[in-house]
């Protein structure tokens, strides 16, 4: 009886020790299986990666959406990788890593989809801003050329409302012993010059007073002043000049006209001597006469 039990003992021990061994190789299977799915993590985490690096960079909003979904599918990632490093992995742990890696791929493969759709609706901003940025320039660039236009338009006007002179008559003049004055071209004879004009009708001219300089310009080029003729300071032709004289005449559009004289003024040369007639800062014409 102790004998068979023995026997039977031992037959016991063999049982287990045989059964320890298959689940032992078993699981050496399951182990070694699981080298497959580190390797499909390890070349999904590295996909990842390069589908994350190409979206990056481009638009701040996407930018933080992946840093986000990364941080999510990061933490998805070692997690898998913790169950699949740690060995003696059961059949239903196994198959629950396999799950895992399944639901990250869909993941991952939804987020670069997601992503993508993003990269064209942002695309489609920028170009759809870039068109309006064009609409927009080309709007400028037409504003500008009316501004132009009708700057042109303003000068054009302002040009042709400016008074004009029909005639300017301008004579040196003597003292005739008997009649009334003649016409000299000896400086040593003259006494005044006598300045007549006629303005031009203008139908764009506004009515109303307006101011004549009359600027007599000295064969010296300097301008002849006589303080008795009432010479002074004006801005016309471009800036603050000196004239000989000024006349205050009320322009009614009727050829309106006027004379004056200006005295022999110390000072006078022979020579060429020019009188230029300014209003409203344009130059209205100009006469020549010359004194030997």
């Amino acid at each position: 009886m102790m004998i068979f039990a023995l026997l039977l003992l031992n037959a016991g021990l063999f049982y287990v020790i045989f059964a320890n061994k298959q689940e032992a190789d078993k699981q050496r299977v399951e182990l070694v299986d699981t080298q497959a799915e580190v390797t499909e993590l390890e070349e999904l985490t590295e996909e990842l990666r390069v589908n994350l690096e190409s979206k990056t960079g481009k638009n701040a909003q996407l930018d933080s959406i992946i840093r986000v979904r990364d941080t999510e599918l990061q933490a998805q990632v070692q997690r898998v990788r913790n169950m699949l490093s740690r060995g003696n992995l059961t059949k239903s742990e196994l198959a629950k890593a396999k799950k895992e890696l399944s639901e990250l791929r869909g993941q991952i493969e939804q987020l670069t989809a997601e992503i993508e759709q993003l990269s064209k609706e942002n695309q489609f901003l920028k170009d759809e801003n870039y068109v309006i940025q064009k609409q927009v320039e080309a709007e400028k660039e037409k504003v500008a050329e009316m501004v132009v236009v009708n700057t042109d338009l303003t000068k054009q006007v302002a040009v042709g409302s400016r008074i004009f002179l029909k005639g300017l008559d301008v004579k040196p003049l003597r003292d005739a012993v008997f009649g009334d004055y003649k016409t000299t071209d000896k400086i040593s004879k003259l006494d005044k010059i006598d300045v007549s004009y006629q303005l031009a009708n203008n139908d764009l001219a506004e009515k109303g007073s307006k101011m004549l300089y009359f600027q007599v310009v000295k064969p010296t080029k300097s301008v002849l002043t006589n303080s008795a003729a009432g010479s002074g300071l004006a801005s016309f032709d471009g800036g603050e000049k000196q004239y000989t004289v000024k006349k205050s005449i009320n322009f009614q559009n009727k050829n309106e006209s006027g004379s004056f004289s200006i005295p022999k003024t110390e000072g006078m040369t022979a020579g060429q001597y020019t009188v230029n007639v300014f209003s409203d800062e344009h130059k209205m014409g100009s006469a020549e006469f010359t004194l030997k």
